[in-house]
């Protein structure tokens, strides 16, 4: 009987049946009840609240609720299904107790979920990609693949991002899908391999969500990755809608897409063409010819922030933004925290943009390389220099956290050209970081860090809250210190 099985044994049938017997008729009515049944069986005060909250939002006809109910309307039963079992029962609420268990167990932090790059291989070039200048011969064998998410799901991770390189150039991730149909799977994709033979099998499974790339328009996502992708994007979007499977977009910001992919057109006309989720990544200068001037300015990160949160407000889609959200993810999310990266070599990265690694998958298990000194110095460093979360990167907000770290322990660029973060582009990043600083400590001392003190709240592991009253007391003390200093100087 493997640990999952185990687990739902502290879950109460009747209630498991309950959500089943909704889910199978997801009328407007049964959406509510699903949430509600869903907080009754979570274990932690953060899961019971939170679905107790998306519950409440059907009196209001809240977008969010809005768009669960789209979710229940419009997917084909078994991705509706598969999705709130696998997702929210099996990941978030089962698994959940599972890392608590093991945590203890092993004496180490355990994160939610992992992204896993199979193969480097793509049938595009795309400008900017952190992939271009990993090895392309080299590839994580089936077995690989099968072991890893084995061994994390023992740890209690039920949700596994695959990315690459372009991850449907892989045949044989179908039969990874299928063998492991109590997990779920989020692809990072550029759309162009997505045919209706493709949608069909992914119908089959229900376990698997494609999250395509796009640029804002035709011509900037052309410019970016080849003429004509545009196009095959919008026909697989409307493959995917049209069979029922649950998808979303992927988007980067970039100085000259920003503006674009934030905009009420763009976002209307994903949701319109059946997309249900939106994630918003920034352009960050590595991989193939790091180009500095490419970034997003400071500026148009804040206006992204503030426009994403607006449409969270009024558009029924679910948008994640990356380096923005930090206060919802207790800053940065790499080294284990949330997640990392298992890349083709099998090197194990911090995260998919921070290429350089200590351990290989090849040689450890996942609990020793979370324990490497390289993971958790990363981990407890965090939050990095001080307690704002809206700048929880440290390869552009903090770029000298990660060159002291890398420095101390030793570890090595998972591709040639990475180590350019550490030397040539450093005055630069820098100076990124600084206006970043500026623009963004206002925002979180009067917004975020009073929206992210109640989010904490809702949390009943100690965890995050004594790492960031740590922090936020270290502060403190500093601050006063230069004060006296200051004074006396004078």
């Amino acid at each position: 009987m493997d640990i999952l099985t185990r687990a739902k044994g502290y879950v109460s049938a009747r209630v498991m049946k309950g959500v089943a017997a909704f889910l199978s008729k997801a009328s407007d009515a049964h959406v509510k009840k699903v949430f509600l049944l869903l907080s009754r069986m979570s274990p932690t005060k953060f899961h019971r609240e939170t679905f107790r909250g998306i519950a409440d939002m059907a009196d209001q006809n809240h977008p969010f609720y809005v768009l669960w109910r789209s979710i229940f309307k419009d997917l084909h039963p078994n991705c509706r299904n598969k999705l709130v079992i696998n997702l929210l029962v099996n990941s978030m609420i089962i698994g959940r107790g599972i890392r608590d268990k093991k945590e203890k167990e092993y004496n180490v932090h355990l994160p939610y979920f992992m992204v896993i790059s199979p193969t480097m291989k793509c049938n595009l070039r795309c400008k900017g990609c952190y992939a271009a200048k990993y090895p392309r011969s080299e590839e994580l064998s089936f077995e690989d693949v099968d072991r890893i998410i084995t061994e994390a799901k023992e740890l209690g991770m039920y949700f596994f991002t695959m990315s690459g390189g372009e991850i449907f150039t892989r045949k044989d991730m179908f039969d990874i899908w299928e063998k492991h149909n109590d997990a779920y799977f989020q692809l990072y994709t550029n759309g162009t391999l997505i045919t209706r033979d493709v949608a069909k099998r992914l119908v089959e499974l229900g376990n698997v969500a494609p999250m395509i790339s796009i640029e804002g328009s035709k011509e900037e996502t052309d410019w970016r990755r080849g003429k004509g992708v545009y196009d095959r994007v919008m026909e697989a979007m409307d493959i995917l809608r049209e069979e029922g499977v649950l998808f979303g977009f992927s988007a980067t910001a970039t100085r000259t897409s920003t503006e674009a992919i934030s905009s009420e057109e763009f976002i209307d006309f994903m949701i319109s063409k059946g997309a249900k989720v939106g994630w918003y990544f920034q352009y960050i200068p590595t991989g193939d010819t790091p180009d500095l001037e490419y970034m997003a300015t400071p500026e148009q990160r804040a206006l992204l922030r503030e426009r994403v949160r607006e449409y969270r407000r009024t558009k029924p889609i679910f948008l994640g933004d990356f380096w923005n959200d930090g206060l919802y993810v207790d800053g940065c999310m790499a080294a284990g925290e949330r997640y990392m990266h298992i890349v083709a070599t099998g090197d194990v990265e911090p995260c998919v943009f921070a290429h350089f690694a200590t351990d290989n998958i090849h040689e450890k298990s996942l609990v020793e390389i979370l324990k490497s000194p390289f993971f958790t110095k990363i981990r407890e460093a965090a939050p990095y220099d001080d307690d704002n979360l809206t700048r929880p990167c440290m390869i552009i907000d903090h770029p000298w956290v990660l060159r002291r770290i890398v420095k101390e322990t030793g570890a090595h660029p998972t591709h040639p050209g990475a180590e350019m973060l550490l030397g040539p582009l450093a005055p630069k990043l820098d100076e990124y970081a600084r206006r970043v600083k500026e623009i963004f400590d206002p925002v979180w001392e009067n917004e975020d860090l009073p929206l992210y003190m109640k989010l904490l709240s809702k949390e009943d592991k100690p965890y995050n809250y004594e790492r960031f009253m740590r922090r936020r007391r270290e502060v403190e003390e500093r601050r006063k210190k230069e004060k006296v200093e200051e004074v006396l100087t004078k």
